[in-house]
C-alpha cells in the first residue's frame, strides 16, 4: 500500500502556506496485516520472541529490544479506552448524525486502534465498553484500513 501526496492543495482545509509531501508505505508487517484482513477477515499482531510484548498493529521487530517478532491472529475485539463525538465535518458543517471516534485497546495485545464506532448512540458509549469490528463484504475489500467499517458493541 503506497499513498503519495504531491499536491498540498488537496490536503489544505485552511488558508496560508504549509507545504506537505510524503510517501507512506505500510511496510512488511503492515502489508501482511492488510493482506490477512482482506483474504480472511482476520487481524494480525506480532509477539516479540524475547520480551513477549504483543504489538498491534504488527511490527517486524520489537522496538524495545530489537528482537524478531512472530505473527499471531487476534480477534480484533477490544475495549474502548477513550472516545469523542464529532458533530461537525472537516468544513464545520453540522453532520446529520454525530460520528463517534474511539481509541480501542485490542484484546490479547499491547496495542490500540483509533476507529469509528457504529450501531451505538453517543449517549450509550462508555469507557471500557466491549466492541468488535464490522468488516466490508469480502468482495468489496481493498486491503486497507477502510475494510474495517466500524466497531460495534458486543
Amino acid at each position: 500500500m503506497i499513498e503519495k501526496i504531491t499536491d498540498p492543495e488537496k490536503l489544505r482545509h485552511w488558508g496560508g502556506k504549509i507545504e506537505l509531501y510524503w510517501v507512506y508505505t505500510s511496510g512488511k508487517a503492515g502489508d501482511l496485516f492488510f493482506k490477512k484482513l482482506k483474504a480472511d477477515g482476520k487481524f494480525l499482531a506480532a509477539k516479540c520472541k524475547k520480551c513477549c510484548w504483543i504489538y498491534f498493529p504488527p511490527r517486524i521487530y520489537c522496538p524495545k529490544d530489537f528482537s524478531e517478532t512472530e505473527y499471531l491472529e487476534v480477534s480484533g475485539e477490544g475495549r474502548v479506552r477513550a472516545f469523542t463525538v464529532a458533530r461537525l465535518d472537516p468544513y464545520e458543517k453540522e453532520l446529520k448524525k454525530p460520528e463517534i471516534y474511539a481509541l480501542i485497546d485490542i484484546d490479547g495485545t499491547n496495542g490500540s486502534i483509533i476507529h469509528l464506532l457504529g450501531e451505538v448512540n453517543a449517549e450509550e458509549v462508555s469507557i471500557g465498553m466491549r466492541v468488535k469490528p464490522v468488516l466490508k463484504p469480502k468482495e468489496q475489500m481493498l486491503g486497507d484500513l477502510t475494510d474495517i467499517l466500524y466497531f460495534k458493541p458486543i
